[in-house]
């Protein structure tokens, strides 16, 4: 079997990855020539230089490929609207209409449970999705209506919607961790929403079933690891491993929300280009119930987690050990 992977130089894309090379796969990745492959370097795969913006090399790359997992995309809470579009929206759109005229058996795409606009409840599948007026949720909902548009016309289609996809690699605890140590984290409504977590490896194995030609064809699939671990107990445990006690202030959601909304407001009118201290979609990211329900992948894949929190949390120490991001003076192990 041979698979392209988008977004291979990426948290979810570099993870899935090394779980093809791992299962036998044949590999090509679609990279540009300015991405860092470090951690793809001593892996056996076909290097594909090109981008989502480049339809001629997104043509290159599904040329004889027998499935595409397309992880690529820009994932931010601020940035420039038109390159989330750009890359997004009309990427997707292009390596789809690729994927269909190369006749590939089958196109997975990595979308997100952000296309249902925080609904604070664990929606299901089902459930409609809801733009907000942040460009990754909004184009995100954008690409699926493209996907579901070439499923109509005939491409082998499934899509994955997961929730927070934390490990190793997840540079967002890296910002947490700055926070951390800087005493400026704070949590929204005191950090007793659902987290939604999803360790990577657990997403891996969804992945590599819904991989498979007959799996999940036309359906949708949610994906968190079913725990009730809250933004408090996620942060708090990274405070912990730098030696620190809990965070205890907090906003209420509509405080945090609406100083966002101002911050974002006050940043456009001035041109800025680096992230406000606080966004709209940080808010509702921390602050709305992330605990979206993959009863049907467990129903209809069979699937089950195998990495529990407290391993997957060890695994996170780990790499920032390894990293150099945590050192001697305020590390405490994990149990």
């Amino acid at each position: 079997m041979k698979s392209l992977v988008t977004g291979a130089t990426g948290f979810i894309g570099g993870h899935l990855t090394e779980a093809l090379v791992a299962a036998g796969d044949e590999v090509r990745v679609l990279l540009r020539s300015t991405s860092d492959t470090r951690y793809l370097r001593e892996l056996p795969v076909e290097q594909c230089v090109g981008d989502l913006t480049d339809p001629a090399s997104l043509r290159r790359a599904v040329a004889g490929v027998d499935r595409v997992f397309h992880c690529g995309a820009v994932v931010s809470d601020w940035g420039d609207p038109a390159v989330f579009y750009r890359v997004n929206v009309e990427g997707t759109h292009d390596l789809l209409a690729a994927a269909l005229h190369a006749k590939v058996g089958k196109f997975v795409y990595v979308s997100s449970t952000e296309v249902y606009g925080h609904p604070d409840f664990a929606a299901d599948e089902d459930a409609p999705h809801r733009y907000r007026g942040w460009p990754y949720c909004d184009t995100k909902i954008d690409a699926e209506k493209h996907a579901w548009a070439f499923a109509r016309r005939g491409l082998p289609l499934t899509v994955i919607r997961p929730a927070t996809v934390y490990g190793p690699r997840w540079t967002t605890i890296l910002e947490f961790l700055k926070a951390l140590r800087e005493g400026q984290m704070m949590l929204v409504a005191g950090g007793r929403k659902n987290a939604g977590l999803v360790y990577v490896d657990n997403l891996s194995d969804v992945l590599l079933l819904l991989g498979k030609p007959e799996i999940g064809l036309g359906r949708a699939y949610n994906v968190t690891d079913g725990l009730d671990v809250t933004w408090s107990q996620f942060i708090n445990a990274l405070a912990t491993m730098l030696g620190r006690g809990p965070v205890q202030r907090s906003l209420p959601r509509w405080l945090a929300y609406a100083a966002g909304w101002g911050l974002e407001k006050w940043a456009r009118a001035r041109r800025q280009r680096s992230r406000p201290l606080i966004t709209r979609m940080a808010v509702e990211f921390t602050g709305t119930d992330q605990g979206f329900s993959s009863d049907r992948a467990r129903r209809e894949l069979g699937w089950r987690p195998r990495v529990d929190f407290d391993t997957g949390m060890r695994r996170v120490q780990a790499w920032l050990q390894e990293e150099g991001h945590l050192d001697g003076h305020d590390v405490a192990p994990r149990p």
